[in-house]
């Protein structure tokens, strides 16, 4: 599809402005932190940190963790309960930081406040660049790593997006329709605007929940949504970066009912490929979700291979809003069975997962480990935590270990307890490891662990059944009952080696005999549950050994 014509951003006939035209100008460093409320810090490898709010930088390589924090020990109590964090921003390669509107350096230790609105920043070393817009006009002023302009157009307006490692900016005109212009800065001289319409709506659905996801890949973009009005229908449409359609393709997903209204929605690999996505996800009694998950060719939209017994691990976790569970050289993803984390590679093979995935490393990860505690309330809002890069051979690389805070929180007045909060990610490259932190008050938060069927997990290949097949394995036979409780009714005993369709499941955690159960149709049609003890995935493929 050709994209529609769309003009070169408007050459201005000024010359382009020095650094003293837009109003930037260096601070004391000290009078800026300490303005915002900051400490700057410095911990030494291995060396405990204590947990207070702020952004904690973890050097890969060297062990050691710089970070920029308010110290809750020189707060009033009453000021206790919330942290900075949402107001310290970090570009794609850890050198600066925005500060409460100060620009830091941390290359030179300099700081500096801008004329304009700091819009953007993207590109990592040499490349690095900030986009900075003129206050009241559609001017964007890109600046390089030393704060010096380089180019400055016009840019439509709208919500902006950037690529992690530079290139170009995305921009959609409103919420309310579906048209993108991209700005493409290979030539940062005369950029160059490609606009086209996408071909279905992004929106939110009926429960006010992002129904879609926007990826912003380094040499394309892909749009990933859901059909709102056909619950099991995804949509993934992606473009180049001169605006003409790569592929436009139905995928169908799943809804996990533990979060009412919320898609699974397809994750596309980091070479833009191939797409994974939860496509049956299972019944809940509290904490179950996940039964198969399929990886499809982006281009063609073909199933190329279907997980059954897997967990996507990107659905309904912390971690739901990082592209973290693919390898950086999309050669396999990350997905949570009933045995653990595991990579399953394209190539049909099953290997342990040490955490959660770096941008640029397929052999380097991160892992968050909370302390243990006796006491679930605590184990949840407990700040003590360590966070560790470690290789996949299972060799830790660095690690941020977090001690207890510099002073203790209250809880509120109304006897609401404290939230001890933490968001790591990885940057544009994994030679810094980024963890937010921030404490807060909890009103009817739900935390939601769901884990997948307890069978041990299948790598299957085409040709796919229409419905994941189980088989009994018993020494006798299997009973077949009407609902899924020891105590239901049993409508039928199944022999063993009995091969039945399922499309659900769920797990009874609050009976005397807690246990997993599907529900099963028989080949003369008699619906059931049974019990995921005495049964087993009816496949040739390649099974997880424990």
């Amino acid at each position: 599809m050709t994209p529609s014509p769309s003009p070169t951003p408007t050459a201005t006939p000024a010359p382009l402005p020095t650094a003293e035209d837009l109003g930037i100008r260096e601070v004391d460093t000290a009078e800026a932190l300490a303005a915002a409320g900051l400490t700057h810090v410095r911990y030494a490898a291995g060396e405990e940190v204590p947990w207070d709010p702020g952004l904690f930088l973890l050097d890969v390589g060297t062990g050691t963790v710089e970070g920029w924090v308010r110290s809750l020990a020189a707060l009033p109590k009453e000021e206790r309960g919330w942290g900075p964090n949402d107001f310290i921003a970090v570009s794609p390669s850890n050198r600066f930081l925005e500060l409460y509107g100060v620009v830091y350096d941390r290359q030179t230790g300099r700081a500096y406040r801008l004329g304009g609105t700091l819009d953007r920043w993207w590109g990592s070393g040499g490349g690095e660049r900030l986009l900075v817009m003129v206050a009241d006009t559609s001017w964007g002023i890109l600046l390089d790593g030393e704060l010096q302009p380089v180019a400055q157009f016009q840019l439509p307006s709208g919500e902006r997006f950037t690529s992690p490692r530079g290139g170009y900016i995305l921009i959609r005109e409103s919420r309310s329709r579906s048209t993108f212009h991209l700005v493409n800065l290979a030539d940062e001289s005369s950029p160059k605007v490609h606009t086209w319409v996408l071909p279905w709506q992004l929106v939110w659905n009926q429960n006010a929940v992002q129904a879609f996801r926007i990826e912003t890949l380094d040499h394309l973009v892909a749009f990933v949504g859901s059909e709102v009005d056909y619950p099991s229908a995804c949509r993934v449409t992606r473009y180049d970066l001169q605006g003409v359609m790569l592929s436009d393709q139905p995928i169908p997903c799943g809804f996990p009912r533990y979060r009412p209204g919320a898609p699974s929605l397809p994750r596309i690999s980091p070479d833009g490929r191939l797409i994974a996505v939860a496509t049956l996800d299972g019944s809940v009694f509290e904490r179950t979700a996940g039964m198969v998950l399929s990886i499809f060719d982006a281009v063609t939209g073909a199933e190329v291979m279907r997980l059954l017994g897997v967990h996507a691990s990107w659905v309904g976790t912390e971690f739901d809003t990082l592209g973290d569970v693919w390898l950086a050289d999309s050669s396999g993803i990350i997905v949570d069975t009933s045995y653990g984390k595991w990579i399953v590679g394209l190539d049909g093979t099953w290997r342990p997962a040490p955490g959660w995935a770096s941008p640029d490393d397929r052999d380097l990860f991160f892992d968050h480990r909370r302390w243990a505690s006796p006491d679930e309330r605590d184990l949840f809002w407990t700040p003590g935590s360590n966070f560790v890069a470690i290789n996949s051979e299972g060799t830790e690389q660095a690690s941020l270990s977090f001690g207890s805070p510099s002073a203790a929180i209250p809880d509120n007045p109304d006897g609401v307890p404290v939230y001890f909060w933490e968001r790591p990610e990885w940057g544009a490259r994994s030679d810094t490891l980024r963890v937010w932190t921030t404490p807060g008050y909890v009103y009817g938060i739900e935390h939601y662990d769901p884990m997948p069927p307890p069978l041990r997990p299948v790598i299957e290949r085409p040709p796919f059944n229409v419905r994941p097949l189980v088989e009994v394995d018993v020494g006798t036979c299997l009973n077949l009952r009407e609902d899924a409780s020891h105590d239901a009714p049993i409508l039928t005993c199944l022999a063993h080696g009995t091969v039945a369709e399922t499309d659900d499941f769920l797990s009874d955690w609050y009976s005397g005999r807690p246990s997993t159960w599907f529900h099963i149709r028989t080949p003369d049609g008699l619906e059931g549950w049974a019990s995921a003890e005495y049964l087993r995935w009816h496949s040739d493929g390649v099974r997880l050994e424990e």
